[in-house]
């Protein structure tokens, strides 16, 4: 399956940390037939009650995608009513993609748009104590990621397994009540990429966000890497303000985000 999808001409990958085997048993997963041979599939699981992605997307060459699409679609969104989802969401990164989406209903909602900072200027200290996360926080983190984010943004166990094993710096920082933040951060040719960063809402504005900020600079710079990237929501002006006040810019590189709503059984 992965030779369908990672093979075509036309796909569309959503870009979080789940690889496409790992969709393939989980529903829905559908695939697009001509001869017995699969053209082209869909993967759109839910990840959390409620909403859905749209993870994968793809058809062989030979096969247009709208060919596909539509009839795969069709039978994604009635499996997706059957599990109670009613909100699917996707992050299109080529046009083509964009252009199905709208033709099946999907309207504009958000955007993503992304930040970086060279690593070669002084990087301050963080002013708070972290830790590394280890097995035993997921329940833990799972409960302040999804305080921390609405439930289009939050992640899954499954999600957030992949996320620390793709890891190259994972810390929390706690308080005399649990986890107040956590910070993923991975590593590429490319340079360095803050994944993930929540702050717990009981404990913003108190500069946690800006340690562990800070955090995953200072130990980019560390692992020998030139640059941090970022990415956030359009609408998180909290945190494109943190990320400008410790001297991110503007990428110029955006997406938009689509939705749509199912109609409940």
């Amino acid at each position: 399956m992965d030779g369908l999808v990672l093979g075509s001409r036309w796909k569309h990958l959503h870009l979080d940390w789940l690889e496409p085997a790992a969709l393939t048993d989980q529903s829905p997963f559908l695939l697009a037939m001509q001869a017995g041979v699969p053209v082209g599939c869909l993967g759109c699981p839910p990840d959390l009650p409620g909403v859905s992605w749209l993870r994968a997307f793809a058809v062989t060459s030979g096969v247009k995608p709208e060919a596909a699409w539509q009839p795969l679609w069709e039978l994604a969104a009635s499996a997706l009513r059957e599990l109670r989802v009613d909100r699917v969401a996707a992050l299109p990164i080529e046009g083509w993609f964009e252009s199905l989406l709208a033709g099946a209903g999907y309207q504009p909602a958000n955007a993503v748009i992304f930040f970086e900072r060279e690593l070669t200027r002084s990087i301050p200290s963080s002013s708070l104590r972290s830790r590394p996360i280890q097995g035993e926080d997921e329940r833990a983190l799972l409960e302040l990621d999804h305080l921390a984010f609405e439930p289009l943004w939050q992640l899954s166990s499954d999600s957030l397994r992949a996320a620390l094993i793709q890891s190259d710096s994972a810390t929390i920082i706690e308080s005399a009540g649990g986890l107040a933040g956590y910070q993923i951060t991975t590593r590429s040719p490319l340079g360095a990429h803050l994944a993930r960063l929540a702050v717990h809402p009981g404990h913003r504005r108190r500069g946690l966000g800006r340690s562990l900020v800070l955090e995953a600079l200072q130990s980019a710079r560390q692992g020998g890497l030139s640059r941090l990237s970022v990415n956030t929501q359009a609408d998180n002006l909290a945190s494109q303000r943190l990320y400008r006040s410790l001297g991110f810019r503007e990428t110029g590189q955006h997406y938009r985000v689509l939705e749509t709503r199912l109609p409940k059984l």
